[in-house]
């Protein structure tokens, strides 16, 4: 009798059901409410209209007439806890912030592991190509659709296994079977996002096409098994040959506290450690996360490495989400048409359990057409092309490169361009007429002169030095009769009239 007591009081720190266990790290007061919901639909729609820098706001007031174009999407929850593109990172964050309890599984630890490399390949794709293929450029894949996918959802989980299949053909399989999620975890849905998140990967060497013939034929519970943590320790040490043995080396040792939690040896000074958020008290301090969980994004948003200890703010946090190209193709053998689509894949929501509160990062896909022509941002961006009257007014674009949307405009009164790396302008900004341009970034001299020979009627803000004022015939003055000296003008461009209070009257 005594064995057996002592048996139940083994067991007592961790609870194991099948294929996941629960056990408790530290003693905290349970959170107060649920937290807010918001259906799996209105969720891709929200991040769909930031992809498109489109808000709802904008389709309301500004009268944009937005499509969607969603095409397919994998099966979820109805309702989900959203943060947006960073549900795995805020949802811990607020597990860690409000007592809540977390679950993890080997498909969701994977999928990070997995975006951290693809970031790893689009941030050095040629001195990584030697590892991949044996050419240059990009090589388009083909895979035929039996039906026709833009009318017809079911059969995308179908093709991306063909996909793989075909890059493996040029990669070696070792290196599809090393990112394939493969766990006992694994369904369908997280097995199709990280075929997805192994076309981003692949996306600097091959180009995707889908060609369809219209004659065709406070408590972590931790999911999968001790195998399924082993498998990924294993995958993740076969990425270290791609110069990457700089992040695996990290990973290994978070990787080794899964299994051993698996066999229920749990480390709660480790697990307490997983997400750790504080700042200085003073204002306008930044916020610190060092948990161990910021070893899962080797890279920011940007493609620049980050500090794997800890994070200083999250406004670089890479999204949790990839998106690949993919060329549709409808053919009858003598008309071609086209479709580009995207595919998107990634952590959308957090599944939240009423009766623990425990929040559950969910993965999910889906398949939208591409805005190849960027129809959403160009009407946002018409609506704001009007001629400067302060701060906020005119077109404003964060950007890495300058869009190409821009092209569609002849004239734009105010253009201002916040470059995140270097300050670059394309040949065809040259020939558009510009009335006040306000550049940021780094800049180097050939540019600078570049950019003010070919806006020598511009008036120019460069990193806040201003150049070429007046040279735009763009006027401005206060009071209710025009001046001479304006009247004298052979040529004026925009004609501004203000009264003695400010306010605008031409």
């Amino acid at each position: 009798m005594k064995k057996n007591v002592l048996i139940v009081l083994l067991l007592l720190p961790f609870l194991s059901f099948g294929q996941e266990m629960t056990f408790e790290i530290e003693k905290l007061s349970k959170p107060e409410k649920l937290l807010p919901l918001q259906s799996y639909d209105d969720i891709y729609q929200g991040m769909i209209l930031t992809d498109a820098h489109v808000s709802k706001w904008d389709i309301e007031k500004k009268g944009i007439d937005f499509k969607y174009h969603l095409l397919a999407k994998s099966k979820a929850p109805d309702s989900l806890v959203n943060y947006g593109y960073h549900s795995f990172f805020y949802g811990m964050y607020q597990a860690y912030a409000e007592h809540r309890p977390f679950v993890l599984s080997p498909d969701m630890i994977w999928l990070l592991i997995s975006q951290g490399f693809a970031r790893h390949v689009q941030a050095n794709p040629e001195k990584l190509r030697k590892y991949f293929v044996d050419f240059s450029g990009k090589l388009s894949l083909t895979v035929v659709a039996g039906n026709d996918l833009l009318k017809d959802s079911e059969q995308w989980e179908e093709l991306f296994p063909q996909f793989t299949a075909q890059i493996a053909g040029h990669t070696g399989e070792e290196l599809i079977n090393t990112l394939t999620a493969d766990f006992s975890t694994t369904t369908a849905v997280e097995k199709v996002a990280s075929e997805i998140t192994i076309m981003e990967a692949m996306e600097p060497y091959f180009e995707f096409v889908v060609i369809y013939m219209v004659c065709g034929i406070p408590q972590i519970t931790l999911k999968g098994t001790t195998e399924d943590w082993e498998k990924i320790l294993e995958k993740t040490r076969k990425l270290g040959k791609y110069d990457l043995r700089w992040w695996t080396k990290e990973l290994e040792p978070i990787l080794k506290e899964f299994i051993r939690a698996s066999k229920g040896q749990i480390n709660k000074r480790f697990w307490r450690n997983m997400f750790k958020y504080h700042s200085k008290k003073r204002y306008g301090a930044p916020k610190i996360i060092d948990g161990w969980i910021v070893k899962f994004f080797p890279y920011d948003k940007d493609g620049r490495r980050n500090n794997l200890n800890r994070l200083v703010g999250t406004q670089s946090l890479p999204e949790e989400i990839v998106k690949v190209d993919l060329k549709y193709l409808k053919t009858d053998g003598a008309h071609t048409e086209e479709t580009m689509l995207e595919l998107w894949a990634g952590f959308i929501g957090l599944e939240q359990n009423t009766e623990t509160y425990a929040l559950t990062p969910q993965i999910s896909w889906m398949i939208k057409k591409k805005d190849i022509n960027r129809e959403a941002l160009y009407q946002s961006l018409e609506r704001d092309n009007v001629p400067y009257t302060g701060l906020g007014s005119g077109i404003d674009l964060k950007i890495i490169e300058v869009p190409e949307v821009l092209k569609k405009f002849d004239t734009i009164y105010a253009l201002g361009l916040r470059f995140k790396k270097k300050i670059f302008l394309p040949d065809w900004m040259k020939t558009k007429r510009i009335g006040k341009l306000f550049i940021d970034g780094t800049i180097s001299d050939k540019e600078k002169q570049k950019i003010l020979d070919w806006f020598p009627n511009t008036e120019i803000e460069l990193n806040g030095k201003k150049y070429h004022e007046g040279k735009n015939t763009w006027i401005r003055f206060w009071g209710k009769e025009i001046p001479k000296e304006v009247l004298e003008l052979k040529h004026i461009w925009i004609l501004e009239i203000w009264n003695m209070y400010g306010h605008k009257n031409e």
